[in-house]
C-alpha cells in the first residue's frame, strides 16, 4: 500500500513542471535585439515552455556574411544543415551562449573518453 501512495507521488510531481529557456530572436543586419547576442541572455527573456517541451534550443545561422541567433522551447537532435546549426539542452535556462558551448564540449569529452582504451 505505501509503495503504491509513493509511486502515485512521484508521478505527480513529475509531471507538473515546465522546462524554462531564453526565447529571443538576433538578427545581425537589423540589429535588433542585440541582448539575446551573447552570455549573460537578460532574465527578461525567460519563458516557461509548454510540459510536453523537454528541452532549451539554440539555432545559429549564418547567412551572407550576417548571423541570426534563435533561443526558444524545442525539441530534437543537435545537428547542422547548410549554413544553420541547432543546439538543444534540457536544463533550467540552459540555452545561453556559455551554458550550451560546455554542453557540447562535455557531450564530445564523453564520446572520446568512452572510444578510448581502458588499459594502455
Amino acid at each position: 500500500m505505501n509503495v503504491k501512495i509513493l509511486l502515485l507521488l512521484a508521478v505527480l510531481s513529475v509531471g507538473g513542471h515546465a522546462i524554462r529557456c531564453y526565447s529571443c530572436t538576433y538578427n545581425e543586419a537589423a540589429n535588433n535585439t542585440v541582448e539575446c547576442k551573447t552570455a549573460p541572455v537578460p532574465s527578461k527573456y525567460l519563458k516557461e515552455c509548454a510540459s510536453s517541451t523537454e528541452s532549451c534550443s539554440k539555432k545559429v545561422t549564418g547567412l551572407s556574411g550576417t548571423t541570426n541567433i534563435v533561443r526558444g522551447c524545442g525539441t530534437g537532435k543537435d545537428g547542422c544543415s547548410g549554413n544553420t546549426c541547432t543546439y538543444y539542452c534540457n536544463t533550467e535556462a540552459c540555452n545561453s551562449s556559455n551554458s550550451l558551448k560546455i554542453s557540447v564540449l562535455t557531450m564530445i569529452g564523453a564520446v572520446v573518453s568512452g572510444l578510448l582504451p581502458t588499459k594502455f
